[in-house]
């Protein structure tokens, strides 16, 4: 599909078009590498650099024309069209989004947010709709399908461009409905700009990012930002699903937005919910839940683990419940949900033991899985089966200061510990594992009684491993579905279930 450029840009505010109106547009990118012949290319300015030096390199390309800051008073390239307007950060997906015919209107949009639990909880959602209401796209950390295809996610949340010719392929390939991750990085960025939303879930808010955002209060203010993406257009409201049982929502203003509040807590009810779990058991075979839904008594049963699932799985719910699925409908939908890729992906061990693998990679989500393990551990009678041996890293050239937040966790919750890397990045790895270890070193009386650093990551998995027996838990975090490492500006394969695997069928050998 191809516009003339002047019909095209007339969905950004106060623009002004230099040069032919007529030039066609068939594709909008923010990249100028991409620019050439049919493609707008949008100078953004970023943390990563400015896009107005690169508008010769796009100009010589071919591109079809030039969206600018109306501020910029660099030089400008003659003989393409230059439309300038006040802010360019969300052109990209404005303009994308009017290229593929306002996708997203024509499919029920349901969004997740927060530190902890936005992969599951989408995955959770998109099994639900795609049962209860027909084909459902997804877009997340894990993977991106459009119906037909699906294929492994390099951003959580895509550019403005990527992000609507998805969901233009969802709308094209028959799907009805999409559930999606907001990332904080995507919604501070805008790169879903212009979108409306039916429901949009908030998980929960820990410590992440800090690399980017100044502070939790500029992380807790991006990721509110979802609220402005809810649908106000009269009949069709979106409604937010916002996490009751954490305080850090407490004073999140909702504006005019209508607001299901949820709760997985049943120690500690939240007055008002309009969905409370009111009963967890939790054990090696799955979670049972008894929850109220504005007084309405609802049971329901998944094979996925852990406490943290519980949270996962009752957002999952409210978001169907807000859109109008019979509750029944969707519970029986999350049942049918056996897991979610290395989200406590369990792997059986030849000696007795297993080995979980965990995307974890904050000391919250860290701290929920080794909990989490911990309980299952622990027998009806209080006595412990078996111990609790933790395997991690911290990614480089991110939030150093959760490093040794991550390694006080893993001290006070872990019998042993080995220490590697996730994606070191730029940075030193032994430097990073330095970090982690003062940490521990923090921690008084660690029950972690034995810690090793281990840089090769395939190694401390397989030392963690050769350790385990019979009855213990391997705890494999921080990278859980992915199948690569980066080591500085290289992509290395690496997958800690095909390490685990590989062992196993080595016969437990290195």
């Amino acid at each position: 599909m191809a516009l003339p450029l002047g019909q095209l840009v007339s969905v950004l505010p106060g623009v002004a078009c230099e040069g032919d109106p007529s030039a066609a547009v068939a594709q909008v990118t923010a990249d100028s590498r991409e620019a050439g012949p049919g493609v707008l290319f949008v100078a953004v300015r970023g943390t990563g650099g400015d896009g107005h030096r690169f508008l010769a390199q796009a100009a010589a390309a071919g591109a079809a024309g030039l969206v600018i800051a109306a501020d910029h008073a660099g030089p400008v390239p003659g003989g393409v069209p230059v439309v300038r307007c006040a802010d360019t950060r969300p052109a990209p997906a404005l303009l994308a989004r009017a290229l593929h015919g306002t996708p997203d209107d024509a499919l029920v949009t349901a969004a997740v947010t927060g530190t902890n639990g936005k992969t599951t909880t989408a995955f959770l959602l998109q099994a639900l709709l795609d049962r209860v209401q027909g084909p459902c796209g997804l877009l997340g950390t894990i993977r991106y399908s459009d119906g037909r295809e699906s294929v492994a996610a390099p951003l959580t949340t895509p550019g403005g461009p990527v992000f609507y010719a998805w969901l233009g392929r969802m709308r094209d390939n028959g799907c009805g409905s999409v559930a999606m991750e907001l990332s904080s990085h995507a919604l501070d960025q805008q790169r879903t700009a212009g979108l409306g939303l039916d429901v949009a879930v908030m998980t929960n808010l820990g410590r992440d990012h800090l690399d980017y955002h100044a502070d939790l209060a500029a992380y807790l203010a991006a990721k509110a930002r979802i609220a402005d993406l809810l649908r106000r257009d009269g009949a069709r409201r979106g409604t937010l699903c916002l996490n009751a049982g954490d305080p850090a929502f407490a004073d999140l203003a909702t504006g005019d937005v209508p607001v299901l509040r949820w709760c997985a807590r049943p120690e500690a009810p939240a007055p008002g919910a309009d969905l409370q779990v009111t009963t967890a058991v939790l054990g090696l075979d799955g979670t049972r839940l008894g929850l109220d839904w504005r007084g309405e008594k609802l049971e329901l049963a998944s094979p996925l683990v852990g406490r943290f699932n519980v949270e996962n799985l009752t957002a999952a719910l409210a978001a169907g419940l807000a859109l109008g699925v019979e509750a029944g409908a969707c519970c029986a939908a999350l049942a049918a949900v056996t897991q979610v890729p290395g989200r406590l992906e369990r792997i059986g061990l030849p000696q007795g033991g297993i080995a979980v693998v965990d995307y974890a990679h904050t000391h919250d989500a860290l701290d929920a899985v080794l909990t989490t393990c911990d309980e299952l551990l622990t027998g009806p009678d209080g006595r412990r089966r078996g111990r609790l041996l933790a395997v991690f890293g911290c990614g480089g050239d991110r939030d150093r200061g959760k490093r040794p937040l991550m390694a006080q966790v893993v001290a006070r919750g872990a019998d042993a510990a080995w220490i590697t890397s996730d994606n070191p990045r730029s940075e030193d790895p032994a430097a990073i594992c330095a970090d982690i270890t003062a940490g521990f070193d923090a921690v008084p009386d660690p029950r972690a009684a034995g810690r090793e650093v281990v840089i090769d990551r395939t190694a401390a998995v397989e030392a963690a491993l050769a350790a385990a027996g019979a009855g213990d838990i391997v705890v494999i975090a921080g990278k859980g579905h992915e199948d690569y490492q980066i080591v500085g500006d290289r992509v290395l394969d690496l997958d800690d279930r095909r390490i685990v695997r590989d062992w196993i069928a080595r016969g437990g050998t290195s």
